[in-house]
C-alpha cells in the first residue's frame, strides 16, 4: 500500500471500515428480500390477530407473543408492535418485514464492529467484523421473519456495550451512559426477553478489562447495577402477570418431561454440533430434531467428544483469564448469551436453533479477531513474501465464500414449500421435516403423498401426539375412518383435552354407525367448552340419526331430510400447518424461542 492510501486510509479508516461491514452485510442478505412468510411467520405475523390488526399501545403491553388465540406463550410486546406496522405498511406484503430485516442486521454489523474496535486494534477488529457480518449461521435470524427479534434485542445490546467500554476505558461512567444501559436494557427485554443477561456482560466487561475480580466489579458498578435490577425486576413481575409463568414457552417435544439431569446430557451430545455451527456452517438446517442430532439422555461413549470439547474451552477460558482478558471475554460472552435456550435451568421450545446463535457468535468472532493479532506480526516476519501475500488472499477468498453461502441460503427461506422441501433433503433423519411436508401435502389434498411423509415422522420419531393427530386427520380426510380412529383415540389418551382430536373422532364415529359412542363425544367437547359449533353440528348429527333409526339401516331419515352426506364434512377439514396453536386443543403449539 502506497503512503498516499496508507494516509487516506488513517483518516478515515473508521468510515471505509463501516462501508466494507456494511457491504459485506448487505451482499450477504439481500438476497432474502424476494422471500414469503414462511415457518413461524405464518402464525406468529399472518395469523396473528395482534399484527394484522393495529391495537393501542396497552394492548399490545399486555398481550403475549403468540396474540389471545394462541395461548400464553412468550412475551415481546415491542416485537410485535413492529410487525404490526410492518403490516400495515405493507398491507400484508412480505417485503417491508424482509426489509425491515435486512436493515436491521446491516446496523446489527455495524454496531458489533463498533464494538469490537474499542476491544481490538482496528485492524483485526475489521476483520472479525467482516467475519461476523458474513457467517452463515445468521441467515435464519434475517431470512426468516421473526428471527427479526434476535436483531431488536441484539442491536440495543451491543449499543450499551460499546458505550460502557467507552467510558470505563476514560473512567467512571456518566449519568447519560447510565441512562442509555438502562433504555438499551428496557428496549431488548421487551423485544426478546434474551435481553436478561445484558447485565452479566456488563459485570463480566468490568471485571475483565477494569477489576481485579466479579466481586469488585460488581462493587463499582452498583450505582448502574441498582437501576438494571430494577428495569429487569419490573420486566419479570409483568412478564409473570400476563404468561402466568416465566418461562412461557412449550418445550420442545423432545424435552418434555425431561428432568433437568437428563437435559444436561442431552446438551452435551450436542456441544460437537455448536462447534460445528460457529467455525465450519456449511450444513445448515431450518431445524434440528431428533433423528438429524443426537438426543442423549443418559450418559454414553458418545458424549465423549462434546466432555473433551467442553474441558478444552474451560482450560482455555482459565488460561485467557490469567493472560489474555479479550480472549476470556469472547468465550465468556458466547457462554452468557447462549444460557437463555441452553435448556439446562427451563427447557426451551428448540435444541439447537441458529437464529438464537446470532449475538453468541460475536463472542468467536472477538476470540478469531485476537487471535489474528497475535497471528499478524508471525506472518509479517515470514522470510517469504508469497507467505505475506497468501495469508490475506487466502482470508479473502473464506470471506467471498461465506457470503456467497449465506446469500444463497438466503433462498433457502423463500416460502414453506421451499423450507421443508429442502430440510427433507438436507436432513432426511429429521422427523419434523416429514412432519411438516406431511402436513402441506395434506393441506393440499394429496393425502397419499401426505401419509407417507406422515408415517417416515412417525417411524423415526413414534408415538410423538401431534403427529400421531396429523396421520390421524390425513386418514379421515381420505376416507379411511377405522384406520384414523385407533390414532384419535391414542393422541386423547395423552391429551384428553386436545379438541380437533376430539371433533375427528366424534366425526369418524358417526360414519363408523358409532351413534351413541360419536353422541357422548361431542356432549363431552360440550361440556369442555370448546367449539360448540362443531360439537353441537355433530351432536344434531347424531342424535337425529338415532332418533330416525332403530335398525342397521344407515340410510335414514336423517339423510332423507337432507343431512350432510359426505363422509368428511368439508367443516371439519381444517388444515393444520405443523399443528399450530389452537389446533390440537389446550394450548400445545409449535415451540418457537
Amino acid at each position: 500500500m502506497s503512503r498516499t492510501w496508507r494516509e487516506r486510509w488513517a483518516g478515515h479508516d473508521l468510515r471505509w471500515s463501516i462501508g466494507l461491514v456494511l457491504a459485506v452485510a448487505l451482499a450477504a442478505s439481500v438476497s432474502g428480500l424476494g422471500n414469503l412468510f414462511a415457518y413461524d411467520d405464518i402464525p406468529i405475523v399472518v395469523e396473528n390477530p395482534m399484527v394484522t390488526q393495529l391495537h393501542t399501545p396497552l394492548e399490545y403491553l399486555t398481550d403475549s407473543y403468540w396474540g389471545p388465540s394462541r395461548g400464553n406463550s412468550l412475551y415481546r410486546p415491542f416485537t410485535i408492535i413492529a410487525f404490526g406496522l410492518e403490516w400495515a405498511v405493507g398491507r400484508g406484503s412480505p417485503f417491508p418485514f424482509h426489509l425491515a430485516n435486512v436493515v436491521l442486521y446491516a446496523l446489527s454489523a455495524v454496531a458489533a464492529l463498533l464494538l469490537l474496535r474499542r476491544l481490538l486494534p482496528r485492524g483485526p477488529a475489521l476483520v472479525a467484523a467482516l467475519a461476523w457480518a458474513a457467517h452463515p449461521v445468521h441467515v435464519e435470524a434475517v431470512a426468516n421473519v421473526v428471527g427479526q427479534s434476535e436483531m431488536w434485542a441484539a442491536l440495543p445490546m451491543l449499543l450499551a456495550l460499546t458505550a460502557f467500554v467507552r467510558d470505563r476505558q476514560a473512567g467512571p461512567l456518566t449519568r447519560r451512559t447510565v441512562a442509555l444501559i438502562v433504555a438499551c436494557q428496557a428496549w431488548a427485554l421487551l423485544h426478546k426477553e434474551h435481553g436478561i443477561v445484558l447485565p452479566a456482560l456488563l459485570l463480566t466487561a468490568e471485571a475483565a478489562f477494569r477489576g481485579h475480580g466479579f466481586a469488585d466489579a460488581a462493587a463499582r458498578l452498583w450505582g448502574l447495577a441498582r437501576a438494571l435490577v430494577l428495569t429487569v425486576a419490573t420486566y419479570i413481575v409483568v412478564r409473570l402477570s400476563i404468561l402466568g409463568g416465566f418461562a412461557g414457552d412449550a418445550p420442545h417435544p423432545a424435552l418434555e418431561g425431561v428432568a433437568m439431569g437428563r437435559r444436561l446430557w442431552v446438551m452435551l451430545g450436542l456441544v460437537p454440533e455448536f462447534v460445528r455451527l460457529y467455525l465450519w456452517p456449511a450444513r445448515l438446517y431450518a431445524d434440528y430434531s431428533p433423528q438429524a442430532i443426537p438426543f442423549l439422555d443418559t450418559p454414553r461413549l458418545a458424549h465423549l467428544p462434546g466432555a473433551l470439547i467442553l474441558l478444552a474451552l474451560l482450560a482455555l477460558l482459565v488460561w485467557a483469564w490469567r493472560r489474555d482478558r479479550v480472549i476470556a471475554f469472547g468465550l465468556l460472552w458466547t457462554a452468557l448469551t447462549m444460557g437463555p435456550t441452553a435448556n439446562l435451568l427451563i427447557p426451551t421450545g428448540v435444541l439447537i436453533a441458529e437464529r438464537v446463535l446470532f449475538l453468541p457468535s460475536l463472542g468467536v468472532a472477538l476470540v478469531f479477531g485476537r487471535a489474528v493479532q497475535l497471528a499478524w506480526p508471525v506472518v509479517q516476519r515470514q522470510p517469504a513474501a508469497w507467505t505475506r501475500v497468501a495469508v490475506p488472499a487466502l482470508g479473502g477468498v473464506v470471506l467471498l465464500a461465506a457470503v456467497a453461502r449465506s446469500a444463497v441460503r438466503q433462498l433457502d427461506w423463500a416460502d414453506n414449500p421451499t423450507v421443508f422441501s429442502t430440510l427433507v433433503v438436507d436432513a432426511p433423519r429429521n422427523y419434523r421435516a416429514h412432519h411438516a411436508l406431511g402436513e402441506l401435502f395434506g393441506a393440499a389434498a394429496a393425502w397419499k403423498r401426505a401419509e407417507h411423509e406422515l408415517r417416515i415422522a412417525d417411524s423415526l420419531y413414534p408415538g410423538y401426539d401431534l403427529l400421531q393427530l396429523s396421520l390421524a386427520r390425513v386418514l379421515h380426510f381420505d376416507d379411511r375412518c377405522p384406520e384414523a380412529l385407533p390414532l384419535y383415540d391414542s393422541v386423547l389418551a395423552k391429551q384428553p383435552g386436545a379438541e380437533i382430536a376430539s371433533i375427528g373422532r366424534a366425526a369418524c364415529l358417526l360414519e363408523a354407525r358409532q351413534l351413541s359412542a360419536a353422541r357422548s363425544e361431542a356432549l363431552r367437547g360440550i361440556g369442555r367448552g370448546q367449539s360448540v359449533g362443531a360439537f353441537g353440528m355433530l351432536l344434531q348429527k347424531a342424535e337425529s340419526s338415532l332418533v330416525a333409526t332403530d335398525t342397521v339401516d344407515v340410510r335414514n331419515r336423517w339423510y332423507r331430510a337432507g343431512g350432510p352426506t359426505s363422509k368428511s364434512d368439508a367443516r371439519l377439514r381444517v388444515p393444520v400447518l405443523l399443528m399450530k396453536p389452537g389446533a390440537s386443543g389446550g394450548r400445545r403449539k409449535v415451540p418457537e424461542s
